[in-house]
């Protein structure tokens, strides 16, 4: 029932997300499984919200053998403004594979990569890499899981300027939250905060 539950929690996420200011992005998490059911251009065109508002976070919950149907699926949809985030990223199965076949707009890394990463060397040299290597191929970078200032202050240093973690905010479902989050992505300043309700 893996692939129906996940195709509930989109249609749900999608009616919820009709609330949210215009100004803010919607992410909604589907494995790979999920991205090639024959519902997803259906649901996603009935859903009342505009493609390009849509960020797709494909998980790395199944093993993907084939990139080309997956690939295939997702395409039209990208033609239609569909973006497309590679979750989790440094964690789970051939993650880097996952990243450079599926050439996602958005790359967000993994907290086991963030936590810590103002005081080890190794993370801070894979957080760089990253960076240039996210500019490279014109994706987004999302640090994930942001949870002090020390972490805050090293991913800016990095040059990463979207982030998401407790640190920046906590996952919320009142609407005066939601309009927060929508004033403060019109400032630059600190890395943009990721605006997905229920996530950290």
């Amino acid at each position: 029932m893996d692939v129906e539950l996940e195709i509930l929690a989109l249609e749900t996420a999608l009616a919820a997300a009709k609330g949210l200011p215009p100004t803010l992005s919607v992410s909604v998490n589907l494995s790979p499984r999920a991205c090639l059911d024959a519902r997803l251009p259906d649901i996603l065109a009935d859903s009342g919200i505009s493609t390009g508002r849509i960020v797709l976070e494909v998980t790395e919950r199944h093993h993907v053998v084939d990139y080309g149907p997956l690939a295939a699926a997702l395409a039209p949809l990208r033609g239609r403004g569909l973006r497309i985030a590679v979750d989790d990223a440094g964690a789970g199965f051939a993650s880097m594979r996952h990243v450079l076949l599926l050439k996602p707009d958005v790359i967000k890394l993994d907290r086991e990569i963030i936590a810590g990463i103002d005081t080890d060397p190794g993370q801070r040299a894979l957080g760089a890499a990253m960076v240039g290597f996210a500019k490279e191929i014109g994706a987004a970078l999302v640090a994930e899981g942001i949870e002090t200032e020390a972490e805050l202050s090293a991913v800016v240093e990095l040059g990463m300027t979207a982030g998401q973690g407790y640190l920046l905010g906590r996952p919320s479902v009142r609407p005066e939250d939601w309009a927060h989050w929508g004033e403060a992505l019109q400032h630059p300043g600190k890395p943009k905060t990721s605006t997905n309700p229920g996530s950290n």
